[in-house]
């Protein structure tokens, strides 16, 4: 919309307009200095000066209505463009009737906002294409079937011991859901800083949950804070790796980087490989499950069009693959951000405001169905009220596939984007996850290593490490399937034996135990079901 809007307010500055009624030649010249501002999408100052300019001709509907289009493009001040967009199309302005259609959509008056698009097409001489209308009105039908069929589903607002009065987004939460790192442009971020339109940069925050309670969020400080715009983009399942955006010192440009936990310290971020960071923006990235593959987002050219997702995977030489795009079926003409591959391997949820989306962007669910051929199933809608007429983003899912986070922009926010959960009544997943301890026979944790192999013992499955410091491993298995299984560690004997996927009370989760013997008598291994 903005490419529009931009090129209708670039001829406006060459073409002169009735005389207003009061209006002189000061009163032009501030028009046109708005009429610039406007263009160049500096909204914050064009609305100064339209607040000066509206008292002097009430009726000159021009500036009425950009002054909602200001209003509309800054932070928590949408709801107030709505007035303006009224006046302007009581006074058969055409450009209003098209933005007081997208006024009513988010306000879920989807009927009123369908009649409007229609009397916007009965215009002559529009800026906004056939086409792009025609988008907003398969949104509102889109958003009026989702609504009035509500998928089950309990979401809460992380409250104030997590989100602020500021923008909070981009939650990445460890496998064992206990560690939450996210997006803050709250006041107290390193350096104390603001951008040109007055919010603070941003600042990676972490919050822990002890005892089924989320500590009050910290700045996570040095290394992963500086002076600049620093947020967080992914997480390793285990939180031992993670991926974040920093921007340059020009505030405008940025790449991705790697940062790295040892000995429980964030060690300095690495910049991220030349296949991913590019002249192009590549804000978004996911770690697949075992580090060697990242999907990530970039508009680059020659995809589908605006942002589109690609994977890469680390080569036997330990090189990066150059990127391939996810296709058709995921990608469209418009935007898909913020990928999140599950700790299952095969489950891929993003955003995008391209697809069946509610308006805005909507979070989608797909899966991989053929990894040589780069086949995913058609992405599927996660529906309302996850998803809203604003733009719901950046999701992560348990280990389970029961409990989600996500941002979003919501009346009963604490200020503006927050962070939410969401609890699942099912599992949003196909597998099972399978976690247990390796511990010795005094039950001192283990550093150990599982190989799983499938029933026949021909094939891999996968290779796991246990967490030095607690023995404990995390597996996303098929149900109901059975494994071969090998586990070894320095100093004690091999354990082997068959594992049946399976949880007598129907959940997603099963308890495994291994406990190892340094001598020659072998103790197998043994299960509780959940």
């Amino acid at each position: 919309m903005r490419r529009y809007y931009t090129t209708a307010l670039l001829l406006a500055l060459c073409t002169s307009a009735m005389a207003q009624k009061g209006y002189k030649k000061v009163h032009y010249q501030m028009l046109d200095q708005a009429k610039t501002l406007l263009a160049d999408e500096d909204y914050e100052e064009a609305a100064k000066i339209y607040k000066r300019l509206l008292p002097v001709d009430p009726l000159f509907m021009e500036a009425q209505h950009d002054m909602g289009v200001c209003y509309a493009n800054l932070p928590g001040r949408k709801d107030r463009a709505v007035e303006y967009f009224e006046r302007g199309v009581e006074g058969n302005y055409t450009e209003s009737y098209y933005e007081l259609a997208v006024a009513r959509h988010r306000q879920q008056r989807f009927d009123e906002a369908l009649e409007l698009y229609d009397k916007y097409r009965q215009h002559h001489g529009r800026m906004v294409p056939d086409m792009e209308v025609d988008r907003r009105k398969a949104m509102a039908v889109t958003a009026r079937q989702l609504t009035t069929a509500p998928v089950e589903l309990s979401i809460r607002n992380m409250g104030p011991m997590v989100n602020s009065a500021a923008h909070d987004y981009c939650p990445l939460v460890t496998a064992d859901g206990n560690t939450m790192y996210f997006t803050s442009r709250r006041e107290g971020t390193t350096g104390n800083l603001k951008d040109p339109y007055g919010q603070w940069f941003e600042d990676i925050y972490m919050a822990r949950r002890i005892d089924e309670i989320w500590t009050n969020a910290v700045n996570v400080g040095g290394p992963l804070n500086t002076l600049v715009h620093d947020a967080t983009v992914g997480l390793s399942p285990d939180g031992s790796s993670m991926i974040i955006y920093r921007t340059q010192q020009n505030l405008v440009s940025g790449d991705l980087y790697e940062a790295r936990m040892h000995a429980r310290k964030w060690q300095q971020p690495e910049l991220m490989t030349t296949r991913i960071n590019s002249e192009h923006h590549e804000p978004s990235a996911s770690i697949a499950p075992g580090g060697q593959e990242i999907y990530f987002t970039s508009d680059r050219p020659g995809g589908y069009g605006g942002r589109d997702i690609y994977r890469i995977r680390r080569l036997p030489n330990g090189e990066w693959s150059l990127p391939l795009n996810l296709g058709p079926t995921v990608n469209t003409p418009y935007d898909e951000d913020a990928p999140f591959m599950h700790s299952d391997g095969t489950t891929l949820f993003f955003s995008s405001n391209g697809h069946n989306t509610m308006g805005g962007y909507d979070i989608f669910r797909t899966t991989l169905t053929d990894y040589d051929m780069n086949g995913w199933a058609v992405p599927e809608n996660m529906g309302y009220p996850l998803n809203t007429v604003n733009d719901d983003i950046y999701f992560c899912l348990s280990a389970d596939g029961r409990t989600g986070y996500f941002s979003s922009e919501r009346a009963e926010g604490l200020g503006m984007q927050d962070i939410y959960q969401v609890i699942f009544p099912n599992s949003q997943l196909d597998h099972m996850v399978v976690h247990g301890v390796v511990a010795d026979a005094n039950e001192d944790p283990l550093k150990a290593r599982i190989i799983l192999m499938d029933a026949t013992g021909e094939e891999i499955v996968g290779i796991y490490n246990t967490n030095t410091n607690t023995g404990r491993f995390l597996m996303i298995l098929k149900p109901l399937h059975e494994y071969q299984m090998s586990v070894e560690a320095a100093g004690f004997v091999p354990q082997t034996g068959m594992v049946k996927v399976v949880a007598q009370d129907g959940s997603r989760e099963m308890d495994l135990d291994v406990t190892m013997q340094p001598t020659h008598a072998v103790q197998g291994l043994t299960r509780n079901e959940k």
